[in-house]
């Protein structure tokens, strides 16, 4: 199954078909007498989980506020607030993913989205074009950290972890991971001179910039009140939260017409099919491997290998990086999320939640690995800088991100903290 999976990877046959063509030559050559039909059943079973009707409404979510143009607002807020301090757009560009997270939960609209906007105003303030894409697509990987987030509902809802307690357990990291971003970012500025100083303008300016851009900041306050408190759960909060969008950006901001909104369902539809599609096969692909054992014989390997944690968690992260490089984050987490629950929770003591977090930022990272991480392909024709180059300007803001997932490996309380206040965990 893995051979021909490879093969049609190599032939550039886009993911979903690469995953379905390997699954189907496996129900048929394989000899398990299992009637193909069953792959069919098995593809249409995976996506039969109510939990995932949430990721619809949350991609048109996004969708309806990037066509509404909420994206400009935040940005000003973000300039106001954090503009001024050396480095200032590239503070702007990590906050305001910061923003977008609780909007889009979503890397890739991070940085499709976001890019366009803030890269040539990056360069404009003389910021190396490469290091203005480089920034971009580092502080995607906050997006679908802080929730809501379509990776923690796959990842719950697969998994059968709590998707409001996977939510809870991404706000902590999320910030971290954001603020330490920052420093990275205000280490570099000051050392190579970058970008334009800025005065601070002031209290009051600040203070109405961010009032104008109250109705779009509200949005994730709404949802995670919400689904934290039990009034609606993360599907309900999808329904509510592409309510809300529709409402803000046609009766509040008046941005939003039928055009655009049509244009955000189609958009959505597109996205959601997308995903669906890969979802159906990798989930089968999974259960493939469930079968026979696949994850216990690992977990079996693995601690052949060594009994130490330190040196068995080094080896996972190695793994998600290499793995990410060639594979979409989404299907890394669908394929190895079984795989490698028992080795991780059961094998060394990782909390469910603990393990859904490590899992999601472990397979991010991948986005932005040199030198075929998806993020940078997005950024670097946007920044017109060749992708060597902004795989070279990444690795400070990738070194960042990997410290903090080892953080999230060995300080369970970073992820465990805020679920065990509200009794996720």
């Amino acid at each position: 199954m893995l051979i021909p999976f490879i093969a049609f990877l190599v032939l550039g046959i886009p993911i979903a078909f690469s995953i379905g063509f390997a699954v189907f030559l496996f129900f048929f050559l394989s000899g398990t007498r299992i009637p193909v039909l069953t792959f069919m059943m098995e593809m249409y079973d995976g996506i039969s989980i109510g939990a995932l009707i949430a990721l619809p409404l949350f991609i048109l979510t996004g969708e309806i506020l990037t066509r509404a143009d909420i994206t400009d607002k935040l940005v000003a807020v973000a300039n106001a607030l954090v503009g001024w301090i050396r480095g200032g757009l590239g503070h702007v560009n990590i906050v305001t993913s910061m923003f977008f997270a609780g909007i889009s939960g979503s890397a890739i609209a991070d940085t499709a989205s976001l890019g366009p906007i803030l890269i040539p105003a990056m360069i404009r303030e003389k910021f190396p074009r490469a290091f203005s894409a480089a920034i971009t697509a580092a502080s995607s990987i906050v997006g679908p950290i802080i929730p809501p987030s379509i990776p923690i509902i796959v990842i719950g809802a697969q998994l059968n972890i709590s998707i409001g307690g996977m939510f809870a357990a991404g706000i902590l990291p999320g910030i971290v991971v954001g603020s330490a971003l920052m420093v990275t970012n205000y280490v570099i500025c000051v050392r190579n001179n970058y970008g334009e100083l800025h005065p601070f303008a002031g209290v009051v300016p600040a203070t109405i910039t961010t009032f104008k851009a109250m109705p779009a900041l509200l949005i994730p306050v709404i949802l995670l009140g919400g689904i934290l408190s039990g009034v609606f759960t993360p599907t309900e909060a999808g329904a509510v939260a592409a309510s809300y969008a529709a409402l803000v950006g046609a009766f509040v901001y008046r941005t939003l017409n039928l055009g655009k909104l049509n244009e955000a369902l189609v958009a959505a539809a597109r996205v959601t099919g997308s995903c669906m599609l890969i979802l159906a096969t990798a989930i089968v692909f999974s259960r493939i491997l469930a079968f026979y054992k696949i994850p216990q014989e690992m977990l079996e390997f693995l601690l052949s290998i060594s009994q130490d944690k330190v040196v068995l968690i080094l080896l996972i992260i190695v793994m998600f990086l290499i793995i990410g490089m060639f594979m979409d984050a989404l299907v890394n987490m669908i394929i190895l999320g079984p795989l490698l629950m028992p080795v991780l929770v059961d094998g060394l003591g990782f909390h469910p939640l603990q393990f859904g977090i490590f899992l999601m930022v472990g397979l991010l990272l991948g986005l932005v690995t040199p030198p075929v991480g998806l993020c940078l392909f997005i950024a670097s024709p946007i920044a017109r800088a060749s992708l060597d180059q902004t795989a070279y300007a990444v690795l400070p803001f990738l070194a960042t991100e990997l410290v903090l997932l080892l953080i999230i490996a060995f300080v369970p309380e970073l992820t465990l903290y805020i679920p065990r206040i509200l009794e996720f965990a």
